[in-house]
């Protein structure tokens, strides 16, 4: 089992004292792996019972967090505006422990030492579930109806990793939008304001300045037009602290070189893992390939494979899209198009993360989330990585009569193990690895525990 895994398993287990830090009593944790200076950790976002984020804390087990992890640490608090919390069983240096003092970023050392008080009576979950809902909408109005100025804005407040993203009109007549990066207790991150003009002029800056009087000392904000600016507007916007940010530059610089290349190693290591399951990559000049994506909305980058089997022949849609944070609305377009092709399989990669949401949309879609920090390439051919296999249910049988056990005693293996991702391997089923010719090891694939309807259940049972 993998370090992360093993943090992920202590999180799991001691929720209520994750919770207990932050000084609630029940909510939902949400955990990413990271990387840190010399051990990966992770973030654990903790929300409350109506889906406010109350906190963020970095769990490094029981290792030591160094200088630049929480340096890293410091500017991420600044950037959400809230409570963070280092979780470290060898604490961190003199010079991090002083920084932290500085940023008022607390430090606990061992999850044993926390003291949990008595559950109060949990909110209604018909509650909880409509705001989720209300995010998601706001996701999906994003991806619909949005002109080319709009996305380019989103995908640019990304960078700032907001947990919302909201486009509201401010004079739809004359394309006027405003976009808005926002935490999940609806505090601006960031502020772009879009204007449908080839020449944007002071009269637009003054505008802006107006109606954001109050937010524009507090957080970043910039305006993106179609090409230019006029000087007076300028000389208007450094006044004031605006960013101007022109839309036909911002096109002309896209696609670096440094991001080609990554998109080709992602395509390629999706290639490798797809063949690896027995699939044959389609060519783009094949006609099987031009019948499958005609008339679809291009989202990113496409890879289609197919495989003969006894039912027929099983097709395969791997896509890598265009916007760095994978959203919601993006998931379910591409859900629409694998119905519309009559494809039986998806696979999704990110450049560099999915949101919340849109990671737990490709799980109820079937579709197979491929992660950043996920390993995109034919793990076996590494000299370190034994072979997996899934057994058929003849050779399951002659294991459990071998070992005399049942199926529930197998020992264990998640569902997004990326061995048993790489053999398409799914829950309920038994793999085999093997370690040497004479050393063999069998694993019972189960899902990863969904965190918020084990605490319902605890709610309820409480």
């Amino acid at each position: 089992m993998s370090a992360i895994n093993i943090l992920q398993e202590q999180i799991e287990e001691n929720q209520d004292k994750v919770f207990a830090i932050f000084g609630i009593d029940e909510g939902r944790l949400s955990t990413e792996e990271r990387t840190g200076e010399k051990a990966d950790f992770l973030e654990i976002k903790v929300f409350t019972s109506d889906a406010r984020l109350k906190g963020i804390a970095w769990y490094f087990g029981n290792k030591r967090a160094y200088i630049e992890d929480v340096k890293k640490m410091k500017t991420r608090k600044e950037s959400q505006k809230v409570d963070m919390v280092l979780i470290a069983g060898e604490g961190t240096t003199a010079a991090g422990k002083k920084i932290l003092k500085e940023a008022g970023i607390k430090l606990v050392k061992d999850l044993k030492s926390v003291k949990v008080t008595e559950k109060k009576k949990r909110r209604t979950k018909k509650k909880k579930k409509k705001v989720v809902e209300t995010t998601i909408d706001d996701d999906i109005s994003i991806a619909t109806d949005a002109s080319d100025l709009i996305k380019k804005a989103v995908s640019l407040a990304n960078k700032r990793e907001p947990e919302i993203v909201k486009v509201t009109p401010v004079n739809e007549k004359e394309g006027i939008f405003d976009v808005k990066g926002l935490s999940s207790t609806n505090d601006p991150l960031i502020i772009y304001r879009t204007i449908e003009k080839n020449t944007v002029g002071v009269k637009e800056i003054r505008s802006f300045v107006e109606d954001m009087e109050d937010i524009i000392k507090k957080v970043p904000v910039a305006i993106l037009g179609r090409d230019k600016f006029t000087p007076s507007a300028k000389k208007e916007a450094q006044e004031h602290g605006i960013n101007l940010v022109s839309f036909k530059d911002e096109k002309e610089t896209e696609g670096s070189a440094e991001k080609q290349e990554y998109m080709e190693r992602l395509a390629e290591g999706a290639i490798e893992i797809i063949e690896h399951r027995g699939y044959k990559i389609l060519k783009e000049s094949d006609a099987q390939y031009s019948s499958l994506v005609a008339g679809s909305e291009k989202l990113g980058t496409y890879i289609i494979a197919v495989k003969e089997n006894e039912k027929g022949t099983s097709k395969m849609l791997i896509l890598l899209p265009n916007e760095e944070v994978v959203r919601v609305a993006t998931v379910r377009a591409f859900k629409d198009q694998m119905d519309a092709l009559g494809v039986d399989e998806g696979m999704m990669i990110a450049l560099k993360r999915f949101t919340y949401t849109a990671e737990r949309e490709c799980r109820t879609l079937n579709i197979i989330p491929i992660r950043k920090n996920h390993p995109v390439f034919n793990i076996f051919n590494h000299f370190l990585v034994p072979e997996h296999r899934v057994l058929s249910k003849k050779e399951v049988r002659e294991v459990l009569k071998k070992y005399n056990c049942k199926m529930h005693q197998l020992p264990k293996i998640y569902e997004d193990d990326p061995g048993v991702v790489a053999i398409d391997a799914r829950i309920g089923d038994v793999i085999e690895i093997e370690r040497a010719p004479d050393v063999k090891f069998y694993r019972l694939v189960i899902g990863r525990p969904d965190i918020e309807k084990y605490q319902e259940q605890s709610a309820l049972t409480n």
